[in-house]
Parts: C-alpha cells; sequence; structure tokens
C-alpha cells in the first residue's frame, strides 16, 4: 500500500515572511488591449485547448486543438497544432499539423514540457481510435490498437519546435487496468529541480469518478510511470515545485466553484487531501499555475482563471509572494467570456499568457499576451 504524505509548511522566518513576502494591496486591474490571435475559430473549425511552453534557447511553443467536426471534445477529427516565436510573441511561425490522424481518428488536449537538462521539447495529447472519448472508455487492456480506450501519446522535439519525432503511445506504461480511463491535463508539464519530470493526467475509475494525478520520468522522457490517483472529485490539473520543494497540484474541482490544492512531499507520486484554496474563485476549467523562477528560491507563483465561480469569464493573472498561501486581486486579461488559459515566464521577465476567450462566447479565438510581471502584482520588500 502507497503511503500518503500529508501536507508539511516549512516555517519562514519572521523577518522574510512579513517584509518579503507580503503582497501590496491593490484593486483588480485591467489590462491594456493587446495580443495576438494565434487561431480564431470558424463554423467550420473550433480551435481550443491552449498549452504553452518556452525552449532553453528561449523559443516560444504553443500548441492548441483544431477541432474539425465540431467543437466537442474526443472522440473526433482533432488535429494538434503548433505555431513558434523566436522573438517573445510579437511574430509567430505558420500554424502547422505536428499530429494529424484520418478522421474519425484524433490527438487533442495538449501539453508541452521543455527539459531544462537536454533541451527537448515534450508534447502529449490524448489519442482516439474514433470510437471512445474518456467518457466511454473502459477498464482492461492498455495496448496501444485498444479502440476501447483513449491513449497518451508522447512526441518529441531536438530543435525547439521546428520538427517532431513521430507520436508514441505511453498507455502501457502509465495506464492501469483498472483504470477506465487516462487523459494527459492539457497545458504544460514541469521539471523538478532534482531533474524528473511531471505531466498531470486525469483518470476515471471503474465507478465513473475523476482523479487528477502525475506520470514523471527521470530518465528525461525515455520511460514514464504513472503516480497514485488523488482523491475523487479531482479533474485537470497543473503541478508546480514550491521553494520548499514540495509538489503543489492545483486541480479542477468536478463540482466547479473553487479551486483545489494537494501537497505531494516525493516528487509528485503521492499527494495528501485536497483543499479547497481560499481567495481563488473558479467555474470549473483548467487554470495554469508557475513559478516565477523555477531555479532558485523563489517563491512568487502565477495563477491564472476566470475569476468566477460560476461562469467563464473574466480571465485573471494573479500572483503569490508565498507559495501559493495568500493571492493578490491580479490583472483582468480578458473581461469577457474565456475558458482555458496556459502560461509560460519569457526570456524578457514578462509572463506570456495563451488563453481561450471571445466577445460572445469563450472557445471564438486563442489570444497570447505577453504581461508585465508587475500587473499580476506587487510584493513587498
Amino acid at each position: 500500500m502507497v503511503r500518503i504524505l500529508r501536507t508539511r509548511r516549512r516555517a519562514l522566518p519572521a523577518m522574510t515572511a512579513t517584509a518579503a513576502l507580503a503582497l501590496l494591496a491593490g484593486p483588480v486591474a485591467v489590462a491594456a488591449p493587446g495580443g495576438v490571435d494565434l487561431a480564431v475559430s470558424t463554423d467550420a473549425v473550433t480551435y481550443r485547448i491552449p498549452a504553452l511552453a518556452v525552449t532553453e534557447r528561449g523559443t516560444v511553443i504553443a500548441a492548441f486543438d483544431r477541432r474539425n467536426d465540431g467543437p466537442g471534445d474526443l472522440p473526433g477529427d482533432i488535429d494538434t497544432m503548433v505555431r513558434r516565436s523566436t522573438d517573445g510573441g510579437a511574430t509567430w511561425s505558420e500554424p502547422r499539423a505536428v499530429v494529424d490522424h484520418p478522421a474519425p481518428q484524433g490527438c487533442g488536449d495538449p501539453s508541452l514540457l521543455t527539459d531544462r537538462a537536454t533541451g527537448r521539447v515534450h508534447l502529449f495529447c490524448t489519442f482516439s481510435h474514433g470510437e471512445v472519448g474518456f467518457q466511454e472508455s473502459e477498464p482492461g487492456s492498455a495496448d496501444a490498437t485498444d479502440p476501447r480506450t483513449v491513449h497518451v501519446r508522447h512526441l518529441t522535439s531536438s530543435d525547439d519546435g521546428r520538427t517532431w519525432s513521430a507520436p508514441i503511445d505511453l498507455n502501457e506504461q502509465v495506464k492501469a487496468p483498472e483504470w477506465a480511463g487516462i487523459f494527459a491535463s492539457s497545458g504544460h508539464g514541469v521539471q523538478l529541480s532534482g531533474g524528473r519530470l511531471l505531466q498531470p493526467i486525469v483518470v476515471r475509475d471503474a465507478a465513473g469518478e475523476h482523479h487528477a494525478a502525475n506520470i514523471y520520468s527521470d530518465d528525461h522522457g525515455e520511460t514514464w510511470r504513472s503516480g497514485e490517483p488523488l482523491a475523487g472529485g479531482t479533474d485537470e490539473n497543473k503541478a508546480v515545485e514550491l521553494s520548499t520543494g514540495e509538489v503543489v497540484q492545483n486541480v479542477r474541482d468536478v463540482d466547479g466553484g473553487q479551486r483545489l490544492r494537494a501537497v505531494s512531499e516525493d516528487g509528485g507520486i503521492t499527494f495528501g487531501k485536497p483543499a479547497a484554496i481560499p481567495g481563488l474563485p473558479d467555474p470549473g476549467v483548467n487554470a495554469d499555475v508557475i513559478r516565477v523562477d523555477p531555479r532558485g528560491s523563489d517563491e512568487r507563483l502565477l495563477f491564472s482563471n476566470p475569476a468566477n465561480s460560476r461562469d467563464r469569464t473574466d480571465l485573471t493573472v494573479r500572483i503569490s509572494c508565498d507559495d501559493g498561501e495568500n493571492w493578490s486581486d491580479g490583472t483582468r486579461l480578458h473581461p469577457g467570456p474565456a475558458a482555458y488559459s496556459a502560461m509560460a515566464m519569457l526570456p524578457d521577465g514578462r509572463v506570456g499568457v495563451l488563453a481561450e476567450n471571445g466577445a460572445a462566447g469563450a472557445y471564438e479565438k486563442l489570444t497570447f499576451t505577453a504581461l508585465p510581471l508587475a500587473e499580476a502584482g506587487r510584493c513587498a520588500g
């Protein structure tokens, strides 16, 4: 039986906690208009599900779904698209389908992960043979040819996203036989300070409950294993390493209304009980959390989501100065309809945000914005 570790918080010196980590109070700001639309939906094609990463050379890579036969999830004719920027998001390459299976097959919900040691970029997507989606998948076989379940696919790039390897099916490595379904949580994974690669996933048990979890690699992505699922009722999620070395999973609550937080002391394999995060309302989306500087002792985190407990609207970026214990009111990036988002720190110190948004609906377009870090909030000291 795997031991479940409980939350432990490192005590901070009083002067540090009060002087260096306090948030400077201020009202919610509204970001100046701007940004680059990387994909605009039409009557024929829907673009959804942002993923974002920055390579070791500073190239910004964006990935997203091209849904060719309707706005819905798998099963469906869904391609994984990639665009690249070498100037911090000012200009972008033309969109390119890096995973494009013949209909009715599809691979969607992309996630990106940069390995700082090797420079390789990892891309994950969830594949369907065309018969079932996540909700219809069945327990049993993890064989790559099994049409009764969805599959986690993995590909890599060694040239900053110009070219990509052929997709490899990971189900035989990471799907437990008792799990009915599995998919890679979109957006991005994270590399821990010790080198481990973490990619968040969601699994569905035989009773139909959803559980957040991670798959992980300790050999730079050559092989992958799955961690222990969180409690039921947890869904799409992101992982972030704190300054303490603990890993926090920031999780979508199946019931909506709030964000959940679970803490791991073994590098994202097992977790304590999820708890609600005060001050972070959420309508039930795949939000994002990143650390401003993952290489040092920086306690600043950034969080993005629609800041609303019921509706997918008001995409907001906030900062925490104390490893996620407290959050700023932040900046409203998209005041209208908005849904999923992904973030990455840009080479010039701004934060890149790729978000679903629109005027009448949240899935009209995917917009990239380079936001000055100070606009998310300020830390005293």
